[in-house]
């Protein structure tokens, strides 16, 4: 069957079928990556895609609508009480000198102490605010899940080439392999072992190519695209890395201005709505003001005939209403003034927080920085150790284990220092979530 391995190893006239199979497994590789990360049709750089993200992101519109919604209750606060009219038929009528009185209609408008309603518009717009700065909170989260997702696809890419670049080694080798058994100085053996881990390559391009696609789910939910777009990650990691590490350390030296994170800010606004509560339930405890009119229809009297017979009444009213228990607008304010204090606390704690997570991702930038160092070291040293082994396997000096395990291990630091360097990218994504600067 097509991939199993001859038992014995083929004559002269057949030594090409291993070098046949190598050609359409290069083949294979390249039409897959071609379509994992070369006929992409969203080839978009980060900024691009925050700033897509900030457009087209379902979470923020609703939020930003929820704060639009917000900002409409002042206009509701302004407007005076609904009028109250009232009507009354008398089923027993009143009589009186100038007759019976037949019905009643009458009208109330009640009148806020002056500044009342004006405090409740001020309540409404405080409690409004704090919803615009979840919407930005929201936002630096959302934006980090991209820069995240994005770092990890561009690190799975740069992986997927240090794997590729390790199939064309192992051809080599293979090449090498084949020379050395039509030379009677190798053993088929080495060919197929050769083939064995060229086949272990190809499934880890394969599982990359699985992990792109779960990284690309998630940027394209976050973009609210459809979930099979297809997305390149172009990041000069080299670059990124080493504008990272220049600016790491002057970020551990200082203490990080926080306070203008949406995060911390939505507490001072919901404090600002608690202040603005104190102060309305100052003016609650005062009287409110009332101005009314009752019109009252009179039928005539038929038994006599007095001045101004039948004549209707008009009797305007003016109320007041007295709030006469004063503690449970003191025991409002004793609660809001509480809740600062919890709001405060809060804060505080919240702050603590992004603090601690600048501080974890300095560490975890710093023990990335110093493991991709040794890793760049190691690699070298296993380079030129390799050109040596190449050298002596040709002459049939070294046996192949030996050489095998400096390929991998050569593979294996490779791909730990791309590793390294996307952590070091996706911990800068985490300090950026808290200094705002994007």
């Amino acid at each position: 069957m097509p991939g199993e391995m001859p038992a014995t190893l083929p004559t002269n006239s057949t030594f090409l079928l291993p070098q046949g199979y190598a050609h359409c497994v290069r083949l294979l590789l390249s039409l897959l990556f071609l379509i994992f990360f070369g006929t992409c049709v969203r080839a978009q750089p980060l900024d691009s895609l925050r700033a897509e993200l900030r457009r087209e992101n379902p979470e923020l519109r609703a939020l930003l609508l929820d704060y639009e919604a917000a900002l409409t209750i002042s206009a509701q606060q302004t407007q005076l009480p609904d009028l109250e009219i009232g009507a009354g038929v008398f089923i027993l009528p009143v009589e009186t000198r100038t007759g019976p009185q037949q019905f009643r209609v009458g009208a109330t408008q009640m009148l806020p102490w002056p500044g009342k309603l004006a405090a409740l518009a001020r309540v409404a717009d405080a409690r409004a605010r704090p919803l615009l700065e979840q919407v930005a909170a929201r936002q630096l989260t959302l934006i980090y899940q991209l820069e995240v997702a994005y770092y990890r696809l561009a690190g799975l890419a740069a992986r997927a080439t240090v794997l590729r670049e390790s199939l064309d080694q192992y051809a080599s080798l293979d090449r090498l392999a084949l020379r050395r058994v039509e030379t009677a100085r190798g053993s088929s053996v080495e060919v197929y072992r050769i083939q064995l881990q060229r086949q272990a390559v190809t499934r880890q391009l394969e599982e990359l190519r699985h992990l792109g696609q779960q990284e690309m789910v998630t940027i394209n939910e976050l973009l609210n695209r459809p979930a099979d777009t297809q997305v390149e990650a172009r990041v000069d990691l080299a670059g990124q890395v080493a504008a990272t590490l220049d600016f790491a350390p002057d970020l551990a030296a200082d203490d990080p201005e926080l306070g203008h994170h949406p995060g911390l800010k939505i507490y001072q606004w919901q404090q600002e709505a608690n202040r603005a509560a104190i102060a309305l339930s100052k003016v609650d405890e005062r009287p409110d003001f009332g101005l009314g009119v009752d019109y009252i229809a009179t039928g005539r009297r038929d038994d006599l005939n007095p001045p101004r017979n039948g004549r209707d009444v008009i009797l305007p009213r003016a109320m007041v209403r007295i709030p006469v228990s004063k503690g449970k607008f003191t025991a409002r304010r004793q609660e809001e003034e509480v809740r600062i204090l919890a709001l405060e606390a809060r804060r505080e704690a919240t702050e603590n927080e992004f603090r601690a997570a600048i501080r974890r991702a300095l560490n975890a930038i710093d023990n990335a920085a110093n493991e991709r160092y040794f890793l760049g070291e190691q690699a070298r040293v296993i380079e030129a150790t390799l050109a040596i082994a190449r050298s002596e396997f040709a002459n049939g000096q070294r046996p192949l284990d030996e050489l095998l395990r400096l390929e991998n291990q050569l593979i294996e630091y490779r791909m730990q220092a791309v590793m390294a360097a996307t952590t070091i990218l996706t911990q800068r994504a985490v300090i950026d979530r808290y200094l705002i600067n994007k």
